[in-house]
């Protein structure tokens, strides 16, 4: 009969989760943008993050961490603990995500399974407080069984596991991960509907923290990013008949014939890498340097805003740019790929060398011999700098053909 209730509760812990992920991209996007706009050293931000969160901690102290003791507490379930009211609650389910999102932003150290827990349980703690408020009835001649709840206790736990759900993006998860606390069926249905819905909410209404906790401040990243086969034919689509599969690298699945015959039955569409990082020309150089760190690739293909195959840039370049340009006294975070390119002259240089995923395998490893290239970029269209739909190394090469 409770079993609405935990559907709302549900909603009403997929809503928090969103609040957590808006805020933490909205904090992301202001520090990013104050510093660019002042100049302000990246080593401040934790200082000011710190200290404002200390500051909310003279108010609440309930939000600073020390172990699981503070879900404890929300939870009633530590002996001499004092109940905490539906209200005070509610103000430490603000306070708790204003604190996470500002700490991430500020760039300290810390990740978001404590405080979905601790937001989940305050959540779920005052949600259960506020439906026995309004369903208990003082004289017991009057009560109504169909109107009695449960312990705000069983509605704490599941909203720990619904937050964690929508926060984190890990129903599964959080439902075993409860039920292994509990160790009771009869909470596995409630379990099922809560966290499945709060999971929905959250994953329709915008990015997760997992994706906000992997880009830089500000989401900086938003014009260049690593990019698959998929993202390009979303832009443009010419491209079917290019394999599509879930990993970065494309496999033939054929016999394991000699390599170099099945190289000759081979196209580039079965070889290629669709995993690659992309990169339009008006970036900043230093957020360029970052993204390929990040995604462990020593160079980047250019691209224009139709995502049509400007060039390359590679680390090597990117240094011996930057040490050019720093001894004209020029600060490396005012220069952009295009400034680099028009340095370089690789827009000119880099177009020629790419292919199209119905060429050849053996074509292909003749043109990377004969320039000596490791890799070479691959385009829906001719060598005129087509749209980009993968990258052919050596690397993918041997495996494909092994």
């Amino acid at each position: 009969s409770e079993l609405p209730l935990y559907l709302l509760l549900g909603l009403v812990c997929g809503l928090v989760s969103l609040s957590l992920s808006k805020l933490t991209s909205f904090m992301l996007a202001v520090s990013d943008t104050v510093q660019s706009n002042l100049g302000i050293p990246k080593a401040a931000f934790p200082i000011v993050g710190g200290s404002t969160v200390g500051l909310i901690a003279l108010a609440y102290p309930e939000i600073l961490y020390w172990g699981f003791q503070n879900v404890d507490t929300l939870l009633e379930s530590r002996p001499l603990a004092n109940s905490l009211s539906a209200d005070l609650l509610l103000q430490l389910v603000a306070a708790k995500i204003v604190a996470s999102s500002l700490s991430r932003a500020s760039g300290l150290v810390g990740g978001y399974y404590a405080p979905s827990l601790f937001i989940g349980a305050a959540t779920g703690m005052a949600y259960g407080k506020l439906l026995s408020s309004f369903t208990s009835i003082s004289d017991p001649l009057f009560r109504i069984s169909i109107l009695e709840v449960a312990s705000p206790k069983a509605y704490g736990l599941v909203g720990m596991a619904a937050t964690l759900a929508g926060v984190c993006q890990v129903p599964l998860t959080a439902v075993l991960l409860l039920f292994e606390l509990t160790q009771d069926y009869r909470i596995v249905l409630p379990l099922l509907g809560a966290v499945g819905l709060s999971s929905w909410i959250a994953s329709k209404g915008g990015t997760s923290v997992n994706n906000v906790r992997n880009s830089k401040p500000g989401n900086r990243y938003r014009d260049y990013s690593v990019v698959t086969s998929a993202d390009a034919e979303e832009s443009d689509g010419r491209n079917n008949g290019i394999c599509e599969i879930e990993s970065s690298l494309c496999l033939n699945e054929g016999p394991d014939d000699d390599a170099d015959s099945l190289a000759s039955e081979m196209s580039v569409s079965q070889a290629m890498r669709t995993e690659y990082v992309r990169i339009p020309l008006r970036s900043d150089v230093m957020d360029v340097v970052s993204l390929m760190l990040e995604a462990k690739q020593p160079y980047a293909l250019i691209v224009d805003d139709d995502c049509r195959l400007v060039g390359e840039l590679t680390l090597r370049d990117i240094q011996q740019s930057l040490e050019s340009l720093m001894r004209r006294k020029i600060r490396p975070q005012v220069v952009t790929v295009s400034d680099l390119c028009s340095l370089w002259g690789k827009r000119r240089s880099v177009v020629s060398r790419s292919v199209t995923p119905n060429t050849s395998l053996v074509s292909a490893v003749n043109l990377m011999n004969e320039l000596g290239l490791s890799h070479v970029a691959v385009v829906h269209e001719g060598g005129g700098g087509g749209i980009v739909v993968g990258v052919l190394d050596m690397e993918s090469i041997h495996v494909t053909t092994r």
